[in-house]
């Protein structure tokens, strides 16, 4: 549990930190040569990269709405997912999703803006505003994601508490049933020759001595008669 907790604390503290520097990325100024010269011929790649982000966001989108509908317990009796070495919370799972979808619409962002930066003159450009409308659509899809995520809502993992949470607490039974009286532990040289129960607990020596004084007993019954 105490691992759980570190691992999560460095995960939103790394998290926090990229958002933070991707925000000081995003405020910044550009400050651009003015002798420097576009080559339009490079505007097809940016076209190419956009239009495979766009398709990257909607699959990521699709894939955290499809792991939104399942129940963490209908696929996982511990919470986790994985694998050695690749074991993650069902829980983190989701918001590492969620996190996704953020981090990559913010790169459809900057790509779109850069389309349209007037230094490319792709303002008229067909492609352009396609590719510019797909993002859009994709993005409505994905702050629905961050709209769902950010209501208020029953939590899996509070309403069903772990192994951990209940160690600490005692069990009462809800029925309590009559134990059964101490039987007589008493042991006959009957027993010990036949009881297969007994012979399987009691230790060798206690076992060994228990037979040596039955063997003294029946051969004493032999000498009195």
């Amino acid at each position: 549990m105490g691992r759980e907790i570190i691992y999560k604390f460095l995960r939103d503290v790394n998290m926090n930190r990229k958002r933070l520097t991707l925000r000081k990325a995003a405020s910044q100024r550009r400050e651009i040569p003015e002798d420097f010269k576009y080559n339009k011929k490079k505007l097809k790649h940016l076209k190419h990269i956009l239009h495979n982000v766009n398709v990257a966001l909607g699959t990521l989108v699709s894939a955290h709405n499809e792991f939104s509908r399942v129940k963490g317990p209908d696929i996982s009796p511990d919470g986790l997912l994985g694998g050695l070495g690749y074991v993650l919370p069902v829980k983190d799972i989701k918001e590492s999703l969620n996190e996704s979808i953020k981090s990559l619409s913010d790169v459809a962002d900057s790509l779109a803006d850069e389309l349209t930066n007037p230094h490319w003159s792709a303002e008229d450009d067909s492609e352009v505003k396609k590719l510019i409308k797909e993002k859009e659509e994709v993005e409505e899809k994905a702050e629905e994601v961050q709209d769902e995520d950010s209501a208020p809502g029953d939590d899996e993992s509070e309403s069903e508490p772990t192994e951990d949470e209940n160690e600490d607490e005692p069990v009462e039974p809800q029925n309590k049933v009559p134990h059964d009286p101490p039987k007589d532990t008493s042991v006959t040289p009957e027993d010990v020759v036949t009881s297969k129960e007994f012979q399987k607990t009691a230790s060798n020596d206690a076992f060994a001595k228990l037979v040596k004084e039955s063997l003294v007993r029946f051969s004493s019954i032999g000498k009195k008669a």
